[in-house]
């Protein structure tokens, strides 16, 4: 167990005067609600907004309404390798999980394999995911999709604040969701956000929200108490006191698709006010940190192609799993803050098997080889260095 300077893989920092507003909010009803959710359709000029309580959930509420009009339509197709949430909630929501292999270059769909996927008239919607903040092509799914009557979900859960070809990330699908969990783009310790432009499906959206419970005050006070703890114990100094408890589970990934689905509380709704700014810095601060990143010669999987990405973490795809065992280590013991992401291709989730039958090599390699590094605020350019150092390092032991 390491105890000293422990940098956590993502953090999106909340201060003391940000949990006060919040407080705020949580006793003047629903007024931080409606102002976020007119601050956010005025941001990305949509029509529908929606705040849910969680990113999973709001991914469960689109399913869910595109399953109203369907037409007997029942599988998901989605990345082969992504965050486990969006499998999770395509259970939740009385569908079937239907993966479709990836490009270890791109992170993104294998365009070879994607027709294959789309046919047979079984898919509903297809889910673009901008996975650690890259940008995902939306439009060429959406070219693809068209041709078989599949809607496009924008999976825009770690890409919030981020923009491609001169427009926001959100606004490419039919319908988007962004998180609000802890080390998202912005976080509010939790909730979820959906987007779009489609009256018909704002309109089914609208009916099953309007069914759901609003979190109450149990949920508000547990909020700020987890909020008041990430205020202190993200820190570089503390962190390694809950990585070192591990029934905290810090970092795990785990297929859980019996979870809740409320709107949001008003506390969550409190912590956003000046959230516009807020994106603005953190996303300057993280592609600072990334440019010295690239000009050292490590290149993400996507290249950014001037596209104003928002990356939580910058992924790198090593050679293979000894070399990454390797780093993990070596960065643990330093607490340095590269980790590992999600633990294996969709297709081989232990709940899945079965179900999501699908060859998928390139998702397992990239399970097996992807490490990323950390770009929040608290990452010192020595940290970079040193980080910079291991990975050249890990080369040579290999």
């Amino acid at each position: 167990m390491r105890i000293g300077r422990t940098l956590p893989p993502a953090a999106t920092p909340l201060s003391l005067r940000e949990i006060l507003c919040g407080v705020r909010a949580f006793f003047s009803g629903d007024k931080a609600l409606e102002r976020f959710e007119e601050e956010l359709k005025r941001y990305y000029d949509m029509p529908h907004v929606f705040l849910l309580s969680s990113g999973k959930a709001a991914l469960a509420v689109i399913l869910s309404a595109l399953k109203e009009t369907g037409a007997g339509r029942d599988e998901v197709l989605i990345p082969a390798y992504t965050c486990y949430s969006v499998p999770a909630a395509v259970v939740r929501a009385g569908l079937k999980v239907r993966p479709c292999d990836i490009d270890p270059r791109t992170l993104d769909f294998d365009w070879a394999k994607l027709e294959e996927a789309l046919a047979g008239g079984r898919v509903l919607c297809a889910v673009s995911t901008h996975l650690f903040g890259l940008p995902a092509d939306v439009e060429r799914l959406r070219r693809a999709a068209s041709r078989y009557g599949v809607a496009v979900v924008e999976d825009a859960a770690q890409a919030m604040g981020g923009e491609a070809g001169g427009r926001k990330l959100g606004t490419l699908g039919d319908v988007a969701l962004f998180s609000l969990g802890r080390g998202k783009a912005l976080s509010t310790v939790s909730g979820g956000i959906i987007l779009t432009g489609d009256a018909r499906l704002g309109a089914a959206i609208g009916r099953i929200t309007g069914a759901l419970p609003r979190e109450g005050w149990i949920d508000g006070v547990t909020a700020l108490c987890y909020a008041l703890v990430l205020c202190v114990l993200v820190r570089p100094g503390l962190f390694w006191l809950p990585k070192a408890l591990p029934f905290l589970g810090i970092g795990d990934t785990t297929f859980e698709p019996g979870f809740g689905i409320k709107r949001l509380g008003a506390f969550q709704a409190g912590l956003t006010l000046g959230w516009q700014d807020k994106l603005a810095r953190m996303r300057a601060a993280r592609l600072e940190r990334a440019a010295v990143l690239e000009r050292a010669g490590l290149e993400v999987p996507a290249p950014l192609g001037g596209a104003l990405a928002n990356l939580i973490r910058f992924p790198v795809l090593l050679e293979d799993g000894e070399q990454r065992r390797w780093l993990i280590e070596k960065s643990e013991a330093a607490g340095l803050g590269a980790a590992t992401a999600y633990p294996d291709a969709v297709p081989n989730i232990p709940q899945l098997r079965g179900m999501a039958a699908c060859a998928a090599p390139c998702a397992e390699q990239v399970a097996h080889r992807l490490v990323t590094i950390p770009l929040h605020p608290y990452v010192r350019m020595r940290d970079l260095e040193d980080l910079l150092g291991l990975v050249r390092e890990s080369y040579r032991a290999r």
